[in-house]
């Protein structure tokens, strides 16, 4: 399992109890047909709800959604470190959250009578850098950018700016050379990140390199 998507998961067994009803009652599913988990609950209650425990623990909330139906009911929540942050949350981190987590949910008076598995998981060593966070968080990193017009390239993102004209990222495009060879770049410049169609980091096995 890759450091940078750890998981965690859990359920709680007050979310069991119904589940255990039904298998044991004359439970009817025409007579009460299931309704997917994304339809019982209020993922913004949610967020507002587990925030402050992310907070404790100098996490952010990424997302939460809600999928499935019946017995195959999963809310994932998606937490990460602060932008300014080097690193990925670690396993045994994610397990406390998740524990946590579950805690505040269980305590929630509008907590669905029905049983679900909570998935607690860091972003993927892949991430698709959709936000300025996502930006800075990817400071170091080897990222492929597809521009609106153009091809794709791989470029080294140095830093990321905010200032009164908007978001830019300092790159270094990767130059092409052969195998074996050392990574060599080109000068480096700056890119408007909203100009971009699509970036994400690429992994590196080697590690981020300090080629010039």
């Amino acid at each position: 399992m890759s450091k940078d998507h750890a998981k965690k998961s859990s359920t709680s067994r007050s979310r069991r109890k119904l589940a255990r009803q039904k298998a044991h009652a004359d439970y009817s599913e025409q007579a009460h047909p299931r309704r997917g988990l994304a339809e019982t609950v209020d993922l913004e209650r949610i967020e507002q709800l587990i925030r402050p425990v992310l907070a404790s623990f100098d996490l952010v909330l990424e997302e939460v959604t809600a999928r499935g139906a019946g017995n195959g009911q999963t809310l994932a929540v998606v937490v990460d470190l602060p932008e300014d942050a080097e690193g990925s949350v670690s396993l045994d981190t994610l397990g406390e959250v998740s524990q946590a987590v579950s805690a505040a949910l269980d305590a929630d008076p509008e907590e669905p009578e029905t049983a679900y598995l909570l998935e607690v998981t860091s972003p993927g060593a892949t991430r698709k850098l959709m936000q300025t966070r996502h930006w800075k968080r990817a400071r170091g990193r080897l990222l492929r950018i597809t521009p609106q017009e153009g091809e794709a390239f791989l470029a080294r993102l140095d830093a990321v700016e905010e200032g009164a004209d908007g978001v830019r990222a300092l790159i270094r495009r990767r130059k092409n050379t052969r195998k074996g060879q050392p990574e060599s770049y080109h000068e480096q410049e700056a890119l408007d990140p909203a100009s971009v169609r699509k970036a994400q980091v690429e992994v590196e096995f080697s590690g981020p390199a300090d080629a010039e």
